[in-house]
């Protein structure tokens, strides 16, 4: 295999592949990243971690010899990365000695054989709607926030997606948080199965790369659902992921719907005053991070306090407040985590007691997209 490529559109298509090669397996192929020519000057390179990958086809300059082949995919990048010029000639022997050149500088890598990559799932499904990127990476960045690293429920460790009609609503939740955003937009059913009714979940790994991909511009994107994996078709670039099997919590059920205390505050103050209090709570003990920030609700103020190891906090602001006077405890990073999702000049948060969950929720509504966010407290001991 002889191929020779622009090293911009090269590292166009190879940067974004990285984020699906295995770092942590014994398997030396899928820490490769497949070559192939298609015919012409078509080049397609994959990457697959056996749980989400990435496959690229784009245009290379020249074709010079076909071929299929691996290359240990961080060795690359890094090679090319280094190379000087705007081209970047890529030879691969039969003996399987690979040859990375441009201009008069050279590296020389091994390689596998291509049919030794491991078998990708379908790339295709039978239902799928097209949706905004913009729209969707907006509101996955809003709620993967409360995505659970390791829980012995599976579905809390991905996001879950309900499409209907024109409505999505995504959510996430890890047990001490909750998160839901929904929005009214243009989404269009592309399956050859039609439905009315999309729901799946997706991995909060897996969405960490995707959101990487996606572009910010308001370009269209296809999601499509196999058996078991969602594929996510970007341009000439494809994502796929395996999906959660398993049903979402009924987390409507969890929702307090019996709130007393409504509190109106600049969203961006109150934002302000938790980085400053989690300069003192983030603090850890015996590698336990345990520290809180206590909310103080007094008339038309409210003051954040914080004291630990690392010294005492205190900030004031003023708000809008009805109902009781009350003060309720929170885990800071959490707290800090849902008001820097949310959007709005203004918060409205919302409580009831101190031993029974917070929730934030946008102070003007927008006609076709909402937040809401939920948050469990802390059992406060005074320091």
């Amino acid at each position: 295999m002889h191929i020779i490529f622009s090293k911009k559109v090269l590292l166009d298509n190879l940067l974004p592949a990285m984020g699906t090669v295995s770092t942590k397996n014994t398997i030396t192929t899928i820490e490769g990243v497949l070559i192939e020519t298609l015919g012409g000057n078509t080049v397609r390179i994959s990457t697959y971690d056996m749980s989400k990958g990435i496959r690229a086809t784009f245009e290379a300059l020249e074709v010079v010899e076909e071929g299929s082949f691996i290359l240990n995919a961080q060795r690359f990048l890094q090679i090319v990365k280094l190379l000087g010029g705007d081209e970047v000639s890529v030879k691969i022997d039969a003996q399987y000695n690979g040859i990375i050149s441009s201009e008069k500088s050279s590296f020389s890598m091994f390689a596998l054989r291509g049919e030794d990559f491991p078998t990708l799932p379908e790339l295709s499904g039978r239902k799928g709607f097209s949706v905004s990127s913009a729209v969707i990476k907006n509101k996955i960045n809003r709620v993967v926030h409360s995505v659970s690293e390791a829980d012995n429920r599976p579905m809390l460790c991905g996001v879950y997606f309900q499409i209907e009609g024109q409505d999505m609503e995504i959510v996430s939740c890890d047990g001490y948080s909750l998160s839901i955003c929904r929005v009214r937009c243009d989404i269009e059913d592309i399956g050859e199965e039609k439905a009315d009714r999309f729901s799946f979940i997706l991995p909060g790994s897996a969405l960490g790369e995707l959101t990487k991909v996606l572009s910010d511009k308001d370009e269209k994107i296809e999601v499509m659902l196999a058996r078991k994996h969602a594929v996510i078709k970007i341009d000439r670039m494809i994502f796929f992921t395996r999906m959660i099997d398993s049903d979402y919590i009924d987390y409507e059920r969890i929702m307090p719907k019996d709130q007393t205390i409504t509190v109106k505050v600049n969203r961006e103050r109150f934002l302000d005053g938790l980085e400053r209090a989690n300069l003192i709570a983030d603090e850890k003990i015996q590698g336990n991070s345990r520290s809180h920030v206590k909310v103080i609700l007094e008339g038309d103020r409210i003051t954040l306090t914080s004291s630990s190891r690392n010294g005492h906090v205190n900030d004031e602001m003023a708000c809008e407040h009805e109902g009781e006077d009350l003060v309720i405890g929170f885990n800071c990073r959490y707290l800090m985590n849902h008001v820097r999702a949310a959007e709005g000049e203004n918060i409205l948060l919302k409580l009831k007691a101190p031993n029974q969950s917070l929730t934030i929720e946008p102070a003007e509504e927008k006609e076709n997209e909402s937040y809401f966010y939920m948050l469990l407290p802390v059992r406060m001991t005074e320091q």
